[in-house]
């Protein structure tokens, strides 16, 4: 049985993205997640990424070593690391939502992160809080 991580992770766009650049972005990844057996979910919010990548642990490690050089975004901060028994999202090579300022107020769970007076304190601390996130969105986008 293969090792399996996942790394749920959050930074920011160095540009608001548009929905053209969002597409060619995903069209980009998907094939690469897909050929080395990485699925997850990105969720994008006015400039904030929040993204859970899972797979073997080599392939995750690798693939978030070159996500922290990635140039589109920066303050990239690593939420949560941990050994898992099976996938999340395994039919996913990269399941994607785009939510407004408004549709992400009204979900519950989420916090805007641009009022956080310490980012990266906040975010290290409330790794669960992320998690129920991501679960909440899955429910109910």
């Amino acid at each position: 049985m293969p090792n399996l991580i996942h790394i749920v992770y959050v930074s920011f766009s160095r540009f608001k993205l548009s929905e053209l650049e969002l597409d060619q972005l995903l069209a980009e990844i998907r094939p690469k997640n897909l050929a080395n057996g990485v699925t997850g979910l990105l969720l994008y919010n006015d400039e904030i990424f929040i993204q859970v990548i899972e797979g073997e642990q080599d392939t995750i490690n690798s693939l978030y070593d070159r996500l922290e050089k990635d140039r589109r975004h920066t303050n990239i901060v690593k939420i949560l690391e941990e050994e898992i028994k099976q996938r999340s999202f395994p039919d996913w090579s990269m399941g994607y939502h785009k939510l407004s300022k408004e549709e992400s107020n009204d979900l519950p769970g989420y916090t805007d992160l641009m009022t956080a007076e310490d980012l990266r304190t906040s975010l290290k601390q409330s790794s669960k809080a992320i998690i129920d996130l991501v679960e909440k969105f899955m429910k109910y986008t």
